[in-house]
């Protein structure tokens, strides 16, 4: 009886998982590392990189997020002095 319950819910969990896993290769896929890249250095100091390389893989952009970041973080507001 019990695995009667729990066989519908493992299948629904895997089902889960395989469409989290294609929405992300979708906006892996999908994503303009360069507007990523500047958004991320206007917005601080720190590189997402290694989060984005982890999540989309060989889909990740590395020199052109890295090129973006460096234009957005040179457009960063500076606080007062």
């Amino acid at each position: 009886m019990a695995s009667a319950l729990v066989v519908p819910v493992l299948m629904g969990c895997e089902s889960l998982n395989e469409k989290v896993a294609a929405s992300r290769q979708d906006r892996c896929e999908r994503a303009d590392w360069a507007q990523v890249g500047e958004r991320d250095g206007i917005a601080g100091p720190n590189s997402y990189a290694d989060r984005y390389e982890f999540i989309c893989g060989e889909l990740f952009k590395l020199d052109v997020y890295k090129e973006a970041f460096a234009k957005g973080a040179a457009r960063r507001p500076r606080p007062p002095v």
